[in-house]
């Protein structure tokens, strides 16, 4: 392969592959084996090179007061002896090029410690401890990031880094829902707030309730930071990081927030563990996160447990690991894996392959991912704002629809009375959020979009810089500032594709008339809403969309909005009257437009009245996904989209750029129709046509040149074989 020369960057801005072994409370494995074998087997073997060995336990009771080194500060584990597992470990690692990190759990601990230090507990609004209303993996409890544990927490990061190790993942702290109300996060707030009041948690009425939202997670960046000075003072290089969410409305429960963390941590991380659902479970969760965390500054990091779900001693499928290490690379961060010992210590060698064969591949590829970046000319905004703070205004939309199931001679269409209070409407907002994101990077997976992720404070020229398509999957609460970027964009030639309430709403959540702001998506006014249904409603194309015949009926998304048209806008599709009923005649189309397209400037402005991307999500239906797609082609104007395949949707098309060269990132997962998938099924003779000026192209993973031909401002070259993760470079202009 070709070299990149990258010596001058810190090894962490290298492409980092980064392992946990799992011994829970049995640590006799570990100090009783070769250590020169384990870090060798680690990096050859598992390709390796950052490996976390637990400074304190994360296992029942609550034992993360305990150490597994020598220090006369702390308390030591019952059983280690002598040993100290990390300055035994740190000089074998060493000797492998093994950077070595310190898990130091930070989140779990006995009630018996919790009970010497009366006041250092998370605190619900009743003054109940929260780990004794809510036993943490069913028994202990978790410290406050604003009492004097912090203190004693950030000693024992001293103490850690005293051994030698590069750095600590700390897991936690968890600013946990409900919580705290402590006597400190009292305090503070109400310095922070200038009031003594506190509001309930979640209660949307509280005039502070969003004020202490953001105090939580003030805290915790505060705690962050601290906890990082105290590393770097034994030193001054320590990497420092945690698992901080991913994003959903959950963010807000948990006070997470990755914009926030950002200059108080080395990685940006967060866990994808794959866990066996109830219902369907898209296959390209890893791919999306992936893209998320690594939109920031920071180096991404995607957690992927071996365990199956929650039976820990039972393997991940091959087909799974495999598939989420190519996509972890493929989405531009890095990859972790974590097995436990028992799962392992007859070295499962089948479950354990993708380490070897996936995990071989990409690390042969570390020049072509070290300082690459995302090149996918349609950009999707995660507004954690919105994630924090959408409540919709509209009362309509709250009714519970039902499962849309049809048995025993009736079909399941909930109630007719409708959700009233503040909490019941979060809890609406907080799904179709959900819905939307996923659904809108899902879209992009499933018809061959490349995507790169936006956070809110990336709606700047520089992050737009090759951006041809901005979505807004109803990103409801941005600022004014944010709004004006998006007209700027647009205006100079950009496309924009918006759904539903987007912009609708301050960055705070507060409902904002926007009168310029909805005549720029092309809306006159807004009338109401639509009873939310999802049993025979429509919309119709007025006019064809790609291969989307005009009058074609497409089930309507769940949820609508009822806007006028400004007069200079198109409708490109109409409601059909409400039935939500079965078994009943269509009633003709409505007045309400259901997509609206205009020319603003030199680009395009397509909006959606519903939120279709959150109606993908649920429903997985392709008269969805190829709308969505024949609007974004139709946003990007004459240019077109980025890439043209016929290939199945089970084949994820990732573009990311070096100097010189462009990566195509190929993720399969086509496979045998269930999750946890259990067998890859190769793709083969994959036509690819993309814009670029490239005159070279191989294979990096079978080494094989491919022929390209140019046809206007593409080339076009067919991939022979795809198993489950290829990438083709190319170069020369």
């Amino acid at each position: 392969m070709e070299k990149t020369n990258f010596s001058t960057l810190p090894w962490w801005r290298k492409p980092v592959r980064m392992m946990r072994r799992d011994y829970v409370s049995d640590f006799r494995p570990f100090i009783q084996a070769n250590l020169d074998s384990l870090a060798r087997k680690a990096r050859e073997h598992w390709q390796v090179n950052c490996e976390w060995v637990m400074a304190t336990p994360g296992c029942a009771p609550g034992t993360a007061h305990l150490t597994l080194f020598n220090t006369p500060r702390f308390e030591k584990m019952p059983g280690i002896g002598a040993h100290d597992l990390l300055r035994e470990y740190l000089p074998h690692v060493r000797r492998h090029g093994i950077h070595l990190l310190a898990y130091v759990n930070m989140h779990w601990y006995s009630y018996e410690f919790a009970d010497t230090h009366p006041d250092w507990e998370q605190l619900l609004e009743d003054g109940t401890a929260y780990g004794h209303k809510h036993p943490l993996y069913g028994g202990g409890t978790t410290l406050c990031v604003n009492s004097p544990w912090r203190d004693w927490a950030f000693e024992m990061i001293r103490e850690v880094m005293r051994t030698g190790v590069d750095g600590c993942f700390l897991d936690g702290p968890v600013v946990y829902p409900g919580a705290c109300y402590c006597k400190y996060c009292r305090r503070l707030f109400k310095i922070a707030a200038q009031s003594s009041r506190l509001p309930k948690f979640g209660d949307w009425n509280h005039p502070l309730w969003k004020r202490f939202a953001d105090f939580r997670a003030g805290s915790w960046a505060r705690f962050m930071c601290d906890a990082q000075a105290a590393a770097r003072e034994i030193h001054p290089g320590a990497v420092m990081f945690l698992n901080g969410g991913g994003f959903s409305s959950h963010n807000l429960s948990c006070a997470y927030d990755a914009a926030r963390m950002e200059s108080c941590q080395t990685f940006t991380g967060s866990e994808q563990f794959f866990h066996c659902a109830d219902g369907y479970d898209s296959p390209y969760k890893t791919l999306n996160l992936a893209r998320f965390l690594s939109a920031g500054k920071n180096p991404g990091v995607v957690f992927t447990h071996h365990g199956l779900s929650t039976w820990h001693y039972a393997p991940l499928p091959p087909a799974e690991m495999s598939t989420a290490l190519a996509q972890t690379v493929a989405g531009g961060s890095n990859t972790w894996f974590a097995v436990f010992h028992e799962a392992i210590k007859k070295d499962a060698r089948e479950a354990l392959a993708p380490l070897e064969t996936t995990g071989g591949f990409i690390a042969d590829c570390d020049p072509y991912v070290t300082g690459d970046r995302s090149a996918a000319e349609t950009a999707v905004l995660i507004s954690n704002r919105t994630l924090y703070y959408y409540l919709t205004r509209h009362h309509g939309l709250c009714r519970d629809v039902g499962s849309g199931r049809e048995a025993g001679l009736v079909v399941e269409q909930g109630g007719t009375q409708q959700k009233g209070d503040l909490r019941q409407r979060r809890e609406v907002s907080a799904e179709i959020l959900d819905h939307e994101n996923q659904g809108c990077l899902d879209v992009c997976n499933f018809a061959h979009v490349p995507a790169r992720i936006l956070w809110d404070d990336h709606l700047i020229s520089e992050k737009l810089r090759g951006v041809k398509v901005l979505l807004l999957p109803n990103a409801a609460c941005l600022a004014q500032k944010q709004l004006a970027a998006i007209e700027r964009f647009v205006r100079n030639g950009g496309g924009l594709v918006a759904a539903f309430e987007a912009g609708m709403y301050d960055e705070w959540g507060d409902p904002m008339s926007r009168q310029n702001w909805l005549r720029f998506l092309g809306i006159e006014r807004i009338k109401g809403v639509f009873v939310p249904s999802r049993t025979e409603d429509y919309l119709t194309l007025t006019t064809p969309l790609d291969n989307i015949p005009a009058d074609s009926l497409i089930p309507r998304p769940v949820h609508g909005l009822a806007v006028r048209a400004a007069d200079d806008a198109k409708a490109l599709a109409y409601y059909l009257n409400p039935i939500n009923k079965a078994y009943t005649q269509p009633k003709g189309v409505s007045d309400y437009p259901a997509i609206l397209a205009t020319r603003r400037g030199k680009g395009c402005v397509v909006y959606l009245a519903s939120p279709l991307f959150d109606a993908f999500d649920r429903f997985h239906i392709d008269a969805h996904k190829d709308l969505a797609r024949a609007l974004i082609r139709l946003a990007a104007g004459r240019i077109g989209l980025q890439v043209e395949t016929d290939a199945p949707g089970s084949l994820a098309i990732e573009v990311r750029e070096q100097k010189g060269r462009t990566l195509v990132h190929l993720v399969n997962v086509t496979s045998d129709m269930k999750r946890p998938m259990g067998q890859i099924v190769p793709l083969y003779d994959v036509p690819i046509a993309m814009r670029s000026k490239a005159t070279r192209a191989k294979c990096l993973r079978s080494g094989q040149p491919l022929r390209l031909k140019r046809k206007g401002n593409r080339v076009c070259f067919r991939v022979p074989k795809i198993r489950d993760y290829e990438i083709v470079v190319l170069s020369g202009t």
